[in-house]
């Protein structure tokens, strides 16, 4: 360093925002969002709470930011299932499949940080309920979509595909409360294969006369 040099002692360093997205999605996803503060991700991460809010703006925005990493890490691979064309049984298979995964040999939580916001929604800030409201309206597009594609194939025959996409909705959102509850992948798959199957079970054709 020459004498003209300022030296670079003091300031700042660089944060690293995919580390503070990491960790924050993680605690929210363990604790629940309401349960974790800047504060915490700040001791959790080394990071100082001024460059928290340079980069996010508020704790509204870390929320939302760490939210649309969740959409992207968990959402939307069952998105692209339930978009996908194969036939009903396989796709019933696939869904339930990635519902019941192993998350402990993945390195992420039980649980669905959607149904966690979605209990705590009245303590979000509005962009985070904002985005929270657009997940889950995505996702039951999705099951609406998907219900009106099986009934090409005879099936949910005498169901109303908005009732029914409800109810396949619900059936993975009690999933995602048992596999917090501690209850095993293997029973939560019985129980959504039971559901899935029952509903799409096509009405028997009348014997001829």
């Amino acid at each position: 360093m020459s004498q003209n040099q300022t030296p670079l002692r003091g300031r700042p360093k660089k944060l690293d925002r995919n580390l503070i997205l990491q960790s924050a999605l993680m605690e929210y996803w363990t604790k629940g969002p309401s349960n974790v503060s800047i504060n915490d991700i700040c001791k959790l991460t080394g990071a100082s709470k001024p460059g928290v809010y340079r980069e996010f703006s508020n704790d509204d925005g870390l929320k939302k930011s760490a939210l649309e990493t969740y959409q992207t890490l968990a959402v939307q691979p069952l998105l692209d299932i339930l978009y996908s064309d194969k036939p009903v049984s396989e796709t019933i298979d696939a869904a339930i499949s990635f519902i019941t995964q192993d998350r402990k040999s993945m390195g992420i939580p039980n649980g669905c940080l959607l149904v966690m916001m979605t209990a705590q929604s009245e303590q979000l800030g509005s962009s985070t309920l904002e985005e929270l409201n657009r997940i889950r309206a995505n996702l039951f597009t999705a099951y609406f979509s998907w219900v009106k594609r099986a009934k090409l194939e005879g099936g949910f025959s005498d169901l109303e595909t908005n009732e029914t996409a409800l109810y396949l909705e619900n059936q993975h959102i009690g999933a995602m409360r048992m596999q917090r509850e501690g209850i095993s992948n293997e029973t939560i798959a019985n129980v959504l294969n039971f559901a899935f199957k029952m509903a799409f079970s096509k009405k028997p054709k009348p014997l001829l006369n």
